[in-house]
């Protein structure tokens, strides 16, 4: 996988101008056409995979960077074609004032002495991934606090083309979460080829959610409220590995007081929960007040005028004993957890120590008793998952490379690969070993396909053919593979090649791909994460539609996945059309409350964590960064 950081455009096209005389620089008027016809002709022309943006260097000089040199030269092709800098400086936007920056002239801040042509070829640099011009200094004064840079491009000195620009994080070689056989499917915890540390949960164990509504009047919960429920989970056979609750109080009275309430209500059902078993249950606890299902359901009612109001005006609204009562059947809805149950089957080998575990298992094999041996390294690879036992242990749980015992080197060596996926190679070449001794066996050769995926990205260890390998894939399906597994597996495949044709600029080809990628991933069962990764690999070859396409059907309920909410704020939040919509509103809301920090941070600077502090020059976005982040 590889990180990038893409800059999107902003604004496009021209701008009305409204001052005349700033350098050399010319209005083009009414004439816009006449004068910056070809320019934007250019720009509407240029394919998507073509980017350009600005920087400044360490030095404080300021580039032009494009990723196509040919662009370039369309671009600019007479003397007085050039760039101009708008250094915009973070200070312009404070919320002591009543209102964003107005935006008088062809530019908001500092605006620097254009470049022209001759000055921009002298100072150009080629490299492997374009080319980069040199067309300011940055103001010693400016350097010194947060600032972005806007583009202005000239076309015989008159203004054509304003841009500022926004930094959006995508992820092209993140592939769907494909697991790996082990006694059944098992999948790793989101792992990635970049992120190298140990995987900190390598079994999926079994998940069970479920909503508990909180009464108006009632805050704690104890084992007598929870024991039907304990027992019809029939967690008998489980203990609780891990809980998370998403705890949602109704908006009336003071925010901090329903937040803190709703924790206390959480931490109860903690606390109950934990009474039925002694091992601890790890626990996550995420409050917030529920203005999603409040803005959705007030709507239909008589109070719908609410819906329209500041949070801070609906809460006013809501001091009033009348109004209150009338909305009660809807408060009460709000008011409820969200709840998932990790469940871990207990240990029925808990007595066992570490030498009677190995000899026992050694016994087993000896037998032959294969069922006997399985349950034995499974309690082993658990005790490992929570650290009871050093990874090292199932050295010493040797295994005959025989026949009789390949499903048990199948499940080991996917275990270890779980645990350490960074050497993809040692573990494609011990499934090679298995696939010998079992050549039509199903798990084995789906988990040798989906190892060498790993393989093919890491390189160097050996050549993929990807026709060869896509034959591969596809003959899982007459050796009984479920469909779904295949086509995930297919999807991944285009998913590589996308990015194969991309580098080698073969666009059409590159474009098939992704059509592919776009028909077939409803057609397979997605986790949150899958969206967020296809969702990422759309935007990172500029298919926005697309990307906004695999997000926006996850975001219509209060408990949406957080990382999805933010990844479509990112990629919608700079259109003033959508921040006037309603049901946008209530998306960004929900944001908000799931992570007010996040919510903020989107507004830090470009290329300082933020997409950029210049979305402030939305009114509504301006208002609601006051409210909510100062």
């Amino acid at each position: 996988m590889r990180r990038s950081s893409l800059i999107f455009f902003l604004l496009y096209g021209a701008i009305d101008l409204c001052a005349q005389g700033i350098w050399d620089i010319k209005d083009p008027g009414d004439a816009l056409q006449e004068k910056c016809g070809d320019c934007l002709a250019a720009l509407k022309a240029k394919p998507k995979e073509v980017q350009f943006g600005l920087f400044a260097d360490e030095k404080n000089d300021i580039w032009f960077v494009v990723t196509n040199e040919a662009f370039f030269d369309v671009l600019f092709k007479r003397a007085s074609d050039g760039i101009a800098v708008d250094v915009i400086p973070r200070s312009m936007y404070t919320c002591a004032d009543a209102e964003p920056p107005k935006q008088t002239n062809f530019y908001k801040g500092t605006l620097l002495k254009p470049t022209y042509l001759a000055e921009l070829k002298r100072s150009k640099q080629v490299g492997p991934n374009g080319i980069a011009v040199k067309v300011g200094r940055l103001p010693t004064h400016l350097a010194k606090e947060f600032y972005e840079l806007n583009l202005v491009i000239l076309k015989d000195r008159h203004v054509c083309y304003y841009n500022s620009f926004y930094d959006l994080q995508t992820y092209r070689w993140d592939l769907l979460n494909m697991g790996l056989y082990m006694d059944t499917l098992t999948y790793g915890d989101q792992f990635d080829t970049t992120r190298n540390a140990r995987v900190s949960s390598i079994v999926k164990r079994k998940a069970m959610h479920f909503n508990i509504p909180f009464e108006r009047n009632k805050s704690e919960y104890s084992p007598k409220d929870l024991q039907p429920l304990y027992d019809s989970l029939r967690l008998t056979d489980f203990t609780i590995k891990r809980i998370r609750i998403e705890a949602y109080s109704s908006v009336e009275g003071p925010e901090q007081r329903n937040i803190d309430l709703q924790q206390k209500r959480a931490q109860s059902i903690v606390n109950a929960l934990q009474s039925f078993q002694s091992p601890s249950i790890e626990t996550t606890v995420q409050a917030s007040e529920n203005w999603v299902e409040f803005l959705n359901d007030v709507s239909l009612t008589s109070n719908a005028a609410l819906a329209d109001l500041p949070k801070s005006e609906v809460k006013k609204r809501l001091l009033d004993k009348r109004v209150a009562d009338q909305l009660e059947p809807v408060l009460a809805l709000h008011r409820k957890a969200i709840i998932t149950l990790e469940l871990q089957r207990k240990d029925g080998l808990a007595g066992l120590k570490e030498d009677q575990l190995i000899r026992q298992f050694e016994k087993a094999l000896g037998d032959k008793n294969i069922a006997r041996a399985r349950e034995l390294q499974n309690t082993v690879m658990e005790r490992i998952m929570d650290e009871e036992l050093p990874a090292t242990f199932l050295d010493k749980m040797e295994v005959p490379v025989q026949r009789d015992y390949a499903a048990l080197i199948n499940s080991r060596t996917a275990f270890r690969y779980f645990q350490d996926p960074r050497d993809a190679f040692t573990t494609y070449t011990a499934l090679l070993e298995l696939q010998r001794l079992l050549p039509e066996d199903a798990h084995i050769n789906y988990n040798l396909c989906a190892v060498k995926f790993r393989v093919w990205l890491q390189g160097g260890a050996i050549t993929i053919d990807p026709a060869q390998f896509m034959r591969e894939i596809e003959s899982l399906r007459s050796k009984g593979i479920a469909e779904p597994l295949v086509k995930r597996m297919t999807i991944n495949h285009h998913i590589i090649m996308a990015e194969l044709h991309m580098a080698k600029g073969e666009y059409a080809k590159k474009d098939e791909s992704i059509k592919y990628i776009s028909r077939n991933y409803k057609s397979i069962p997605m986790a949150e994460h899958d969206y967020l990764s296809l969702a990422q690999y759309f935007a990172s070859f500029a298919n926005y539609e697309q990307s906004l396409a695999v997000v926006e059907p996850q975001l219509t309920v209060v408990n949406a996945d957080e990382d999805l909410l933010f990844y479509y704020l990112n990629l919608t939040i700079f259109d003033h059309e959508q921040t006037k919509n309603a049901n946008y509103k209530r998306i960004m809301l929900n944001a908000v409350n799931k992570n007010k920090k996040r919510y903020c941070d989107l507004f830090e600077p470009f290329g300082k964590g933020g997409i950029t502090f210049q979305l402030l020059d939305d009114p509504y976005l301006f208002k609601t960064y006051c409210e909510t982040c100062q």
